[in-house]
């Protein structure tokens, strides 16, 4: 079996994302759609009927400045009800909506404005403002609108106005005309994917691209009106922009702001207290993290596991099986999907009544095929793909055929319970033998049930054997230093300690033991003294790996790896295990469905 459709039916939708906003705020007047704290610290509500008089001021203003259907509008700036509003205007009205990662620098910020050739930039704060300042971005653009704490800062001359100034626009029957005249194929929103190698590519998207999510979410999951989300994910991304916000908003869900941006996980527990959602996405990092915090501390637990949580979902890399047993004995389900900006974004799902298996991420979503090609890529079609990359035919074509097929870049399976995904293919290397190694499948059996190996990059390419750049679970580390008498030492110091050398290479063999064939079993490897970091460009802003870049900055453990002689400060931070003395024969290629 290699193709994958779902049984059941799409259904109708709303004709654009402006005709769902105006269709909600009449079904739901009396509900919150969003909340954030507000200056006084409390969380703010903004009903449906306040979110959407306030789309239709912005959307209304947009069109007075000269704003018509094509034009690409940008947004630099960390999620807020003014982003929020900002952004609906723009799709609802027309345009196109081109969110930017709010921690970008300068030259990032410079390229995307370029490339996009947005006409105007929404600013949140002063950091913000600055860095669009030094990329030189109000050069750019008709016009600079300042937001939050960035409307507060001087202006510099540049003519920004505010945000408060926008909404104070009286609402035209022209936006209402442009919601109207607009249809399911008309573009909407141009999300550029951060990548993990070369510049980042524009997806475009269309209304029904996202409708359609949010129809076969109708068919498949009970999310209720009343229902809470505790949100922290970037909306320039399309797993927090797309599949959680428009999940919260079509669905009737209020989307609550979680300001620790997934990153302060005491304030995610202080706002898990008040908010008490009853549903979370995030990615597995976060997710390890609440859990050391359950086992820690039980009132914790208690705030987390209250008896209103309906279910938690992951995404973009495989959640650790010790991770999610913890739900699974808590009784909450841990839903898992895949797919990419490209399509826009969910493919699979699994169900909220199956058992969750490590590895399998569910079944297509109404109305969207699967099917596994030449070299067990993941091929997808139906009313999620993507129109194209933003002035790029030439790629667009390489990944987009005229049936209509998108070729994803991931290879999989098909299986009883639903795809499987095995790697990216670009993460695939050969050995010196010519065998194959899927990187994300030895990095996903190294941490997916270690309590201390948090993240793995694992190296090979044209070497005899797997080697591996391990980054270490500090807290859990820490902890178990305290225990066996190594407190107070610094990171560094302490994993050159014998005995936590020992440790992970007893991590290390452990997971090898479920690694097969043999060759793909790490045979040395090094703990490397700190946290991957976006800053750094070891993380993309959606937390996957650079693996380019890890390899790039720690190029001389990547040589102690293999030389195992040389420098001998590195060598005595590399720890060998047994390893066959002869590479094997090349083994037979697996067989295919």
């Amino acid at each position: 079996m290699t193709h994958l459709r779902s049984p059941l039916p799409l259904g109708p939708m709303e004709p654009s994302l402006g005709a769902m906003l105006a269709d909600r705020a009449r079904r739901w007047p009396d509900r919150t759609a969003y909340q954030e704290r507000g200056a006084a610290g409390a969380f703010v509500p903004l009903a449906w009927p306040d979110l959407h008089d306030r789309i239709r001021r912005a959307g209304s203003w947009l069109l007075s400045a000269g704003v018509g259907k094509g034009d690409r509008v940008a947004t630099l700036s960390r999620n807020s009800a003014d982003m929020l509003v900002w952004e609906l205007a723009i799709m609802s009205c027309g345009a196109l909506s081109v969110p930017i990662f709010a921690r970008y620098g300068p030259d990032q910020i410079a390229y995307l404005l370029e490339h996009s050739g947005a006409r105007m930039l929404l600013v949140g704060d002063e950091l913000q403002l600055e860095r669009a300042r030094e990329a030189r971005a109000p050069r750019l653009l008709d016009a600079l609108v300042l937001s939050g704490p960035a409307a507060g800062a001087n202006a510099g001359g540049t003519g920004a106005l505010t945000f408060d100034e926008v909404l104070a626009h009286p609402v035209d029957p022209a936006f209402d005309e442009a919601v109207r005249g607009l249809g399911p194929q008309e573009p909407c929103l141009v999300m550029y994917t951060s990548g993990t190698t070369g510049q980042p590519k524009g997806v475009v998207l269309v209304h029904g691209n996202i409708l359609s999510q949010q129809k076969a979410l109708e068919a498949l999951w009970r999310i209720a009106p009343g229902d809470v989300f505790l949100s922290y994910l970037p909306w320039h991304h399309s797993f927090g922009g797309l599949f959680e916000r428009f999940t919260a908003l079509a669905q009737g869900a209020t989307l609550s702001l979680d300001d620790s941006e997934g990153r302060d996980i005491p304030r995610l527990v202080a706002n898990w207290r008040e908010i008490m959602p009853t549903h979370f996405f995030s990615v597995p990092k976060v997710y390890q993290a609440l859990v050391t915090e359950c086992r820690l501390n039980p009132e914790v637990e208690g705030t987390v596991f209250h008896p209103g949580l309906k279910f938690v979902f992951t995404a973009a890399a495989p959640l650790p099986k010790d991770c999610s047993d913890y739900f699974a004995r808590k009784g909450i389900p841990v839903l898992e999907g895949w797919g990419l900006t490209e399509t826009s974004p969910c493919v699979t799902l699994t169900s909220p009544d199956g058992v969750r298996v490590p590895g399998i991420v569910g079944m297509p979503l109404p109305g969207v095929e699967v099917r596994i090609a030449e070299e067990r890529e993941i091929h997808v079609r139906g009313p999620n793909v993507m129109r194209g990359y933003f002035h790029d035919p030439e790629r667009t074509a390489r990944v987009l055929g005229e049936d209509g097929w998108l070729r994803t870049g991931d290879l999989g399976e098909v299986t009883e319970g639903g795809l499987r995904i095995i790697c990216r293919l670009d993460g695939v290397f050969k050995l010196s033998n010519g065998e194959k190694v899927p990187s994300a499948q030895v990095e996903a059996a190294l941490t997916a049930t270690s309590r201390f190996i948090e993240q793995a990059v694992v190296l090979g390419a044209g070497h005899d054997y797997v080697g591996a750049l391990v980054f270490p679970n500090v807290r859990n580390l820490t902890a178990w230093a305290r225990e066996h008498g190594l407190a107070d030492l610094p990171l560094a110091d302490l994993l050159a300690e014998p005995a936590v050398a020992s440790l992970f290479a007893t991590e290390v063999d452990e997971r090898n033991a479920t690694l097969e064939p043999g060759y793909l079993r790490v045979r040395a490897f090094s703990v490397v003294p700190h946290e991957l970091s976006i800053e750094a460009g070891e993380l993309t802003p959606s937390l996957k790996v650079v693996r380019s870049r890890v390899a790039e900055l720690q190029r001389p453990l990547v040589e102690a790896i293999y030389a195992e002689d040389g420098d001998p400060d590195l060598q005595c931070r590399v720890v060998r295990l047994a390893r066959p003395a002869v590479v094997p024969d090349r083994l037979p290629e697996p067989a295919r469905d």
